[in-house]
């Protein structure tokens, strides 16, 4: 069978598209990838072999100010154009169906499949559906969700699936040691922080002002984000910070094997994604969650909270937070390595090690 599968902008819809694409290929089916030039799946979907085709869409503005609404009226444009343009990747390709892992790229793909009669699928990691997954499944012949209370949210709850948030094998079985000696790291504890795929620009400041109280105590490896971690870098010389082996510090754009950056540490400092929870757990690694408050109707708060419920992560609000806030906690937490052992069990109980197993079988229902 053929499928096309969709996402956009950020690794957390861009990486469960991905875990579900690799087991569809391990079956002998064919997978082709849409999404938007701008956004990481450019890199992130050929590197793992996958075809990909684009359609120029950009994201819709929440604010009501004069230049949003300018800008949304030319989005609405846009979305069209891109539409037509996926409208004719799709009957070129003619997939028995169309999967979309959420992102604004995801829209016109999914709305295209649609016309077109074929079936389409959306998957929703977050605690509360976003904008396009609540505009593609008014459409959608299933909708999956990654945990059971999210079903709620849905009018047509007979479509709604609950599957959780595919990631890929490796969070499961990556062994710790072997990770640390692979990442090259002694026997001091490791904090590893990523803040989404782009990074953040004032967790980048907090965290470097957390290494630098950390005063080698600890090894640290942050990921910046492509597009600040040049700035990141001259602030971190300015602060008289080294990154190496003696320091413990390091400091990259972007993770590509978190698996076993995950696997290695000892404590995880993050946001609050769907996909980036759904990782913590497989991996069963206690974190410090600090929710993104630049999000829609702040998901990222909401995911959070029902994780911390389970008790494998500490959330901290991003505001008012401080890197010797910051620091104590660390450092109290890595204290009590009973308590990181519970919190480790208590995530790992969250995890839905089959989820892409779940979603290929019903992607292969309801396709054609």
């Amino acid at each position: 069978m053929r499928f096309i599968l969709t996402c956009g902008g950020s690794g957390g819809h861009i990486n469960p598209a991905l875990a579900v694409a690799r087991l569809l290929r391990e079956g002998g089916h064919e997978v082709h990838f849409i999404g938007a030039p701008s956004g990481l799946e450019r890199d992130l979907v050929p590197r793992e072999g996958f075809p990909i085709e684009f359609v120029e869409i950009r994201s819709l503005s929440r604010s009501l100010s004069p230049k949003a609404i300018v800008k949304n009226v030319k989005t609405a444009v846009q979305t069209l154009g891109a539409a037509g343009k996926a409208k004719k990747i799709i009957q070129r390709y003619k997939p028995n169906a169309v999967l979309g892992t959420g992102g604004y790229a995801s829209y016109p793909a999914l709305r295209a499949a649609a016309k077109c009669k074929i079936p389409v699928l959306v998957h929703e990691s977050n605690a509360f559906p976003g904008l396009t997954t609540k505009m593609a499944a008014k459409r959608a012949d299933a909708i999956l969700v990654g945990m059971e209370h999210c079903r709620e949210a849905y009018k047509h709850k007979d479509r709604v699936h609950v599957t959780g948030t595919p990631v890929r094998p490796e969070f499961f079985s990556t062994n710790r040691l072997l990770a640390k000696e692979e990442l090259k790291l002694d026997n001091r504890p490791l904090i590893v922080s990523i803040f989404g795929s782009q990074g953040a620009r004032d967790m980048n400041r907090i965290i470097l002002e957390l290494m630098r109280l950390e005063g080698g105590e600890w090894q640290h490896i942050h990921a910046a984000g492509p597009k600040r971690v040049d700035s990141v870098l001259q602030k971190a010389e300015e602060m008289g910070l080294a990154f190496n082996g003696t320091t413990g510090l390091r400091l990259l754009d972007y993770i590509h094997n978190m698996a076993q950056a995950a696997a290695a540490a000892d404590l995880l400092i993050c946001r609050a994604g769907a996909s980036t929870l759904a990782e913590l757990a497989a991996a069963g690694k206690p974190a410090i969650l600090i929710p993104s408050p630049n999000v829609a109707a702040d998901h990222q708060t909401a995911n959070a909270k029902m994780m911390e419920k389970a008790g494998g992560v500490v959330v901290v609000p991003e505001a008012g937070l401080s890197a010797e806030k910051l620091h104590e906690l660390v450092k109290t937490m890595l204290a009590d390595k009973d308590k990181l052992g519970q919190m480790s069990r208590d995530i790992q109980k969250t995890s839905v090690p089959d989820s892409a197993q779940r979603i290929v079988k019903i992607l292969m229902k309801t396709a054609k």
